[in-house]
């Protein structure tokens, strides 16, 4: 879940991911915060603020060593602050030395536990060696209480005391909360405009290009509603983009959209549109998710008399034209500019995302709606939806080839008209078909 790479600094932000250990039939559920390292060179006054917050947050603290680097000055530092700020008195700090590839190398744990902490426990998080005892460790720490598990669940053995049982009852599906993916170039305030809208200094902000490199999900209440927000690492020109880390990152980013149910495509207010903001406009609609375009910075636009809101809305349109069905908000995440509807506007456009179609009243509606403009006369029969998110159609015609793009454009556009599907990518497919009913036969 989290970007992984030899430099340090990669992880900045607070990443959180919900998990569930089993112990002998028993779930434990937690929630697992990764945190920028202590004491680096690039932002880590801000990288200490964040992890000051996971502190003052969490129910135990895992303290991970780095095991071949040995207990260095800054560790000791760590652990100082640590014990100075009384935490060890409030909660579990659970010790753990990393990269111990091998029970050869676990003489390199001893220096460890001059540490003060206890336990200290030695693993390999890139060989998986050593979790059983950790999450064991971890949970009993906790409160989950091993014994009690072991004596009402299933009689398992030891090395399976983490695989979930698969005769476990069926949980009863639940709603997805919707997930809404932040997404632009870099500089254009999407981190600025997470933190408006969730109301804290969630994520880190800069002005420096890149400040953000991870996909970072936060829950957050829209208009009364619940989302998570994916807040994401800025994409560049691909003649831009460095190798390493910024790769790793628009890989991230990717990945975020294709769990995105939604994207807010940040554009930059001052700057206005460029070719990157169109290519980002085309992941997107690739990905299938739905869409709202927000103009950020407008706070800087307001006093400018002559561009209105409409001319900005109008130049977008021309530029992005593939993305028209897109509404167009503006916003500025300094001011909290534009964030009052939000919420109302993302459920509209993912209830409507979610429409199903009756294939009956699908197939008579393209029908008729051929007739109105059909340049190579092709004959439509069944049509039907194939599936929703996004919605996706499939026409059986008498040639596809005969299908004009002015006649699916115009399909589109009066599907649109008729069904809304505001703010989502709409698939036609056209197949070859044959008309379901049998020929004539002659009486002559």
């Amino acid at each position: 879940r989290s970007l992984v790479h030899d430099e340090p600094g990669v992880t900045r932000d607070r990443i959180e991911e919900k998990a569930s250990w089993w112990f002998y039939g028993k779930e434990f559920p937690l929630l697992l915060v990764d945190t920028g390292g202590v004491g680096g060179d690039r932002f880590s006054i801000e990288i200490e603020q964040q992890v000051q917050t996971a502190l003052s947050l969490a129910d135990a603290v895992i303290v991970l060593f780095d095991g071949p680097a040995g207990l260095t000055a800054m560790d000791e530092d760590l652990l100082r602050n640590l014990k100075q700020s009384g935490i060890h008195k409030k909660i579990p700090l659970i010790g753990v030395v990393n990269k111990i590839d091998a029970l050869s190398h676990e003489d390199l744990v001893h220096e460890f536990h001059s540490s003060g902490l206890d336990p200290i426990l030695d693993v390999s998080a890139e060989h998986g060696r050593g979790f059983d005892a950790l999450r064991m460790t971890a949970a009993q720490a906790l409160g989950f209480s091993i014994a009690d598990a072991r004596a009402s669940g299933n009689e398992l053995e030891d090395a399976s005391e983490t695989e979930v049982p698969s005769d476990l009852p069926e949980e009863p599906e639940t709603r997805r909360i919707p997930h809404v993916a932040i997404v632009g170039k870099p500089n254009v305030g999407k981190s600025t405009l997470t933190n408006a809208v969730l109301g804290e200094d969630r994520m880190i902000t800069s002005p420096i290009a890149g400040t953000t490199v991870d996909s970072v999900d936060s829950m957050a209440e829209l208009d009364g509603r619940s989302c998570m927000l994916i807040d994401t690492a800025g994409i560049r020109r691909k003649n831009k983009t460095e190798e390493g880390v910024e790769v790793l990152s628009v890989v991230q980013t990717r990945k975020a959209l294709e769990r995105a149910d939604l994207a807010i495509l940040v554009l930059d207010g001052e700057l206005g549109i460029t070719e990157q903001d169109e290519k980002i406009g085309g992941l997107i609609e690739e990905s299938g998710c739905s869409v709202i375009l927000a103009i950020n910075k407008w706070d800087t636009q307001e006093a400018n008399r002559q561009f209105s809101k409409e001319q900005a809305a109008e130049r977008i349109r021309k530029q992005m034209a593939f993305l028209r069905y897109a509404p167009i908000i503006f916003t500025s995440g300094k001011t909290s500019l534009g964030l009052d509807g939000l919420g109302e506007l993302i459920e509209e456009i993912l209830h409507q995302r979610s429409f199903k179609i009756p294939t009956h009243e699908f197939t008579e509606w393209v029908r008729a709606e051929s007739e109105i403009h059909n340049p190579m006369n092709a004959k439509f029969y069944m049509s039907h939806q194939t599936s929703r998110r996004p919605p996706t159609f499939a026409c059986h015609v008498s040639d596809p080839e005969k299908v004009h793009f002015s006649l699916k454009r115009h399909l589109v556009n009066a599907l649109r008209e008729r069904w809304g599907f505001m703010g989502t990518p709409v698939r036609l497919v056209f197949v070859q078909g044959s008309s379901p009913r049998p020929a004539r036969r002659s009486t002559r």
